[in-house]
């Protein structure tokens, strides 16, 4: 792990024995150490030019498979040709790689199976010290909130190295943690307030100094299993880096980027940043409340395209910037920063698709693809056992009324096998297609990589109908709904609350007053993403994971298996 970094290695139980002036100590000390290690650079004669490179939602994407605007995109070895390519190009210009969140968490199989090791150690081979291939950069990231996906001790596992209690095959044994220097502003521990992680980190420019704040969303919580985030608390995003500026600002630094796990959306264009911009979500209404003297946001959670201006608390312009997800695009910043002032005097920023089909995607990176490859090794018994065939792509393509037909097939899964009156899953879980012909169990793990608990529980009609409801919620769950067992017809011209218009369940017009079995993953049952009516469901009964519900339903179906959109939600006109 980079040296500077505040993260402890003890549980959260140890440090409440350990009791508070330890702890404070063992996580606030190195903040200081960190600037007293990095002093201050000699000032440079002119200019001094900062190239960042962010990649946000990494998702350890280490295989292909995705795409951008209908081409191949990503994959690891993909993604390193571009960022070395760029490294390159960048000439005297200090490089820095940027994480903005979700490195790790949802991953496909050759890295999810190994516990995303594979892809912290594929970034580490960015650091220099692992690679004589790659010129030596310096890596930041902050959490997502799929970083804890698996808990807070098995992230630490993950960021300080060590093998722990894991059982799983390490390709490098023991497995050493990552050169990544994580930061976080607005993670702490309940027990007594202090940081997961150091809230900031001051770097040498090359004659200049900048500073990176980290944030995660602040709705963590509502997104992600309660027992996995037990022991923190996640602070509003806006105030908690806000309150470290005037320390920063206090060591002479003024050039602030922001590495922010949230995001919203924009239409997308090529080239360099452009002056006006129709961002939507949660990232504008955080940007305008920052400190005017932030200079950048790289943020991500929304895997949609940023490229804009925002105004800050201050009215100051600030370049906000966020490149899609899981190895398809990265964003390309320039900065300039003024040696004598400290001030950055010049921000813009392009969003770089990575195409696998067009140079330098057609040279993957040969370090990157041995890397690849021992995953997959590892891993390929498991993933290679066909489970049955499809006749034709099965996508997450939704239809205006937001149904897919690998939404409706997953949910059809859950119901079975839980022999459920009816199911939901959120249309978030589903992270990958199935393309016809042979389906291997990697394929289907690669549809819902969370390892997440299937259950059952009873509700009545009128708690069907509030779920059902929930979707138009204020503020709104980040998925919609897909459902199994029943369907429904909706007016978004009526007022929330009352959009649902009719629901039947197995063609019968839904009773209020009667009970039905719902199957769910235990994310949703216990309130995930908004879903809170689930939360007063009854009768829990618990049964497999959603990889084998979905494993053992495709594989009771008739080959090949055909499966077509059945429109069970409906939009009036």
């Amino acid at each position: 792990m980079a040296s500077g970094s505040s993260i402890s290695g003890r549980s959260p139980r140890q440090q409440a024995i350990a009791g508070f002036l330890i702890l404070t100590i063992i996580v606030l000390a190195p903040i200081g150490l960190s600037y007293y290690l990095h002093p201050a650079p000699d000032p440079a004669t002119g200019p001094v030019h900062v190239k960042i490179l962010a990649v946000n939602d990494f998702h350890g994407q280490l295989p292909d498979g995705q795409k951008l605007n209908k081409e191949p995109a990503g994959s690891a070895p993909v993604l390193a040709s571009y960022l070395k390519t760029a490294m390159a190009d960048a000439g005297q210009a200090t490089t820095f790689i940027a994480l903005p969140g979700d490195v790790v968490g949802a991953s496909p199989p050759e890295s999810g199976l190994l516990l995303d090791e594979p892809t912290l150690l594929f970034w580490n081979s960015f650091a220099g010290g692992r690679s004589q291939s790659a010129p030596a950069c310096n890596l930041i990231a902050t959490f997502g909130n799929h970083e804890f996906d698996k808990g807070t001790d098995e992230l630490l596992r993950k960021i300080n190295g060590g093998n722990g209690v894991t059982t799983v095959t390490h390709l490098v044994d023991p497995y050493p943690g990552t050169e990544v220097e994580y930061i976080s502003s607005n993670v702490v521990w309940k027990i007594n307030e202090t940081p997961l992680a150091a809230p900031y980190v001051i770097r040498d420019a090359g004659g200049a100094r900048i500073a990176f704040i980290g944030a995660v969303t602040a709705e963590t919580p509502s997104i992600q299993k309660r027992v996995n985030i037990e022991d923190l608390a996640f602070k509003n995003e806006t105030e908690s880096i806000n309150r470290y500026i005037p320390e920063i600002q206090q060591k002479g630094v003024h050039a602030i980027v922001v590495l922010l796990h949230e995001g919203g959306s924009q239409d997308a264009y090529d080239g360099p940043t452009r002056e006006e911009g129709n961002v939507t979500g949660r990232v504008a209404g955080i940007v305008a409340g920052l400190d005017p003297d932030v200079d950048v946001v790289l943020s991500g959670h929304t895997h949609a395209f940023t490229n804009a201006y925002l105004k800050n608390a201050g009215g100051e312009p600030v370049l906000v910037t966020q490149a899609y997800s899981y190895s398809r695009a990265f964003a390309d910043i320039d900065i300039v920063i003024d040696p004598l002032t400290g001030e950055v005097t010049h921000k813009s920023a392009e969003i770089v698709p990575a195409y696998a089909g067009r140079p330098p995607g057609t040279s993957p990176d040969p370090e990157t693809s041995l890397l690849l490859e021992k995953s997959e090794g590892v891993v390929e018994p498991l993933t290679s056992r066909v489970v049955a065939s499809a006749s034709a792509d099965i996508t997450r393509q939704m239809t205006d009324a937001g149904e897919s037909v690998i939404g409706d097939l997953v949910a059809d899964g859950q119901r079975a096998a839980m022999h459920a009156d009816i199911a939901f899953i959120t249309t978030g879980s589903l992270r990958a297609d199935i393309t016809g012909g042979n389906v291997t169990w990697g394929d289907l793990y690669a549809v819902q990589p969370f390892s997440s608990s299937v259950l059952s529980m009873t509700l009545t009609g009128d708690q069907v109908r509030d779920v059902l409801e929930q979707q138009w919620q204020t503020p709104s769950p980040p998925h919609n709904l897909a459902v199994s067992g029943l369907s429904y017809t909706f007016d978004d011209g009526k007022p929330a609350g009352s959009k649902i218009t009719e629901i039947r369940v197995n063609g019968t017009l839904l009773d209020p007053r009667a009970t039905y079995t719902a199957a769910m993953v235990d994310f949703l049952a216990t309130g995930g993403d908004g879903y809170t009516v689930f939360t007063e469901g009854t009768d829990p009964v618990y049964g497999p994971v959603d990889i084998d519900a979905l494993v053992a339903y495709m594989g009771s179906l008739s080959e090949p298996v055909d499966v077509k959109a059945e429109a069970r939600i409906t939009r009036t006109a």
